[in-house]
C-alpha cells in the first residue's frame, strides 16, 4: 500500500465529483494491475500517473479517464483549439511537440480532446490528474 501512502497523507481527492481518496485509490490499483503505474506530485487535488505499459488500442482507457477526470479533457486536452488560438493571436509559435501532437485532428470533431489524450499518453505516457 505504500505507493498509496502519499494520497492517504494528501487527501487526495476529487470532491466535486464525489470522489473521496479511497475512490482514487481504488482507481489507481485497477491501473497498476493492468498497465503498471507510478504516482508523483501527489496533492490534495492532482498528481500525476505514469503508465509502464499501455494497450494497443487506448480508446477504453482515455474514455476510462474521462469518466474518472473529466477535467483532463474538459480544461485540459479538449481546449487545445483554444491554447492554439491565443498564441496564433498573440503571435507566438506554435511548438514542435504541441504541432506534432495536432497533426490531422479535425477540431470540428467534439471528441478531438480524447484523440490528443491518446497520443499525449502515447508520447509521454503520463497522465496529469486534477480535480479542481
Amino acid at each position: 500500500m505504500d505507493k498509496y501512502q502519499k494520497l492517504l497523507e494528501k487527501g487526495t481527492n476529487g470532491c466535486n465529483y464525489d470522489l473521496d481518496t479511497a475512490d482514487i485509490i481504488q482507481k489507481l490499483q485497477v491501473w497498476d494491475a493492468k498497465y503498471g503505474i507510478e504516482l508523483t506530485e501527489v496533492e490534495s487535488d492532482q498528481l500525476i500517473v505514469t503508465f509502464s505499459n499501455l494497450p494497443d488500442d487506448l480508446t477504453e482507457l482515455a474514455l476510462e479517464i474521462y469518466e474518472f477526470c473529466p477535467d483532463t479533457i474538459d480544461q485540459g486536452f479538449g481546449c487545445t483549439d483554444d491554447m492554439i488560438n491565443m498564441l496564433q493571436e498573440s503571435q507566438q509559435e506554435i511548438p514542435a511537440e504541441l504541432q506534432e501532437m495536432i497533426e490531422g485532428i479535425n477540431f470540428d470533431d467534439e471528441n478531438f480532446g480524447l484523440e490528443i489524450l491518446k497520443r499525449s499518453l502515447i508520447s509521454t505516457k503520463e497522465l496529469f490528474l486534477w480535480w479542481d
